[in-house]
């Protein structure tokens, strides 16, 4: 009996340091999903970032640990750096312009091919029929360590100028515009027998203040935050070049999460295309409105009107096809045909 006794003291023992040792289930453990991007925390990328975070947060009460980083903040608003530490994991996900990304992927430029993409809805159309040609694009990413989870529309660019209306391509002949320093934008500008000036975005302003260019383009709601049109009179809304973000997280933090994470996070990734569409549509009408009672005045471009602008691409078509290769390039026409 002795013997029984001291058996049964010795079990629940060990079971007690067992207990003790971690025999009990412990809290999972947190997911990390901090996320930066360069721009202002009043601009579309916060607004998408914080229905993400906020989504997963109610999914995964107390398992997420998540800050946003708006304007750069870690990386001294340098895109480059943002997306290194991405790839680092320093930080799990970040946003860029696919016309930035393109420096990663040139095949990106494609998806900013002039005059193909008529408005922010045809992109999302184009995108939402998951061209292959697209997806190889994208693997490409991960092979850096960055993988797309969604794609966020972004207002089309377009083009103000200090001087007269442009209506038909004659309009436009020697006129300087300043342009984003890539290929793709003075190859177009050029194809349009302008002169593209290339200078970073932070010296517009004062470029048109002192009659160094006549004009940029860019989105509606980025000429009035900046206050470009400030300097300008006219205003082609044309919608010549699409844009699209890219919203990437670290590859290798994505495939260690656990299968529903992942699930969840593509789904709420997904979500918030609508979210950003809408919040766009919404940013770029109140820059309409506040120029247009500052004097700008608009010229809204029919399909028609588009016809003969399109006619001269010839040379922007020609390095795009160089780039991605005939059959993604006859692809690319096709399927924005039948999505427009």
């Amino acid at each position: 009996m002795k013997r029984l006794l001291v058996a049964i003291l010795i079990v629940c023992m060990a079971s007690a340091m067992v207990f003790a040792q971690g025999g009990a289930e412990k809290p999972a453990q947190k997911v990390s999903m901090n996320i930066q991007h360069n721009l202002p925390q009043t601009e579309t990328w916060q607004v998408g970032f914080e229905f993400i975070r906020a989504e997963m947060m109610k999914r995964y009460p107390d398992q997420i640990d998540s800050k946003i980083y708006p304007n750069g903040q870690l990386a001294n608003n340098n895109w480059a750096t943002i997306f290194e530490q991405t790839q680092e994991n320093v930080i799990q996900m970040a946003c860029e312009s696919q016309v930035t990304l393109a420096s990663l992927v040139p095949e990106l430029f494609a998806l900013s091919t002039p005059f193909m993409f008529e408005d922010m809805e045809h992109v999302l159309r184009f995108m939402a029929e998951k061209p292959s040609f697209v997806d190889d694009w994208f693997a490409k990413l991960e092979t850096k360590n960055l993988k797309v989870i969604s794609y966020w529309p972004r207002a089309p660019r377009q083009l103000l100028n200090s001087v007269r209306p442009i209506i038909v391509p004659k309009d436009i002949e020697g006129m300087r515009f300043r342009v984003p320093a890539m290929d793709l934008f003075v190859t177009t500008f050029q194809a349009m027998k302008a002169n593209p000036v290339p200078l970073p975005s932070g010296e517009i302003y004062t470029a048109m203040q002192l009659g160094t260019v006549s004009g940029e383009d860019n989105a509606l709601s980025t000429q009035y935050s900046t206050r470009t049109y400030e300097q300008g009179k006219y205003i082609n809304v044309w919608n010549y070049m699409g844009d699209g973000v890219l919203v990437v997280v670290n590859k290798d933090w994505f495939d260690g999460l656990s299968a529903a994470f992942q699930k969840d996070l593509l789904e709420v990734a997904a979500a918030s295309t609508e979210v950003v569409l809408k919040s766009t549509i919404e940013r770029e009408k109140i820059a309409r409105d506040a120029m247009g009672k500052a004097g700008i005045q608009f010229t809204d471009f029919t399909a028609e009107m588009k016809e003969p602008w399109r006619a001269l691409m010839g040379p922007a078509y020609d390095a795009i096809k160089k780039t991605i290769g005939a059959a993604a390039w006859d692809e690319l026409v096709r399927v924005a045909d039948a999505t427009r």
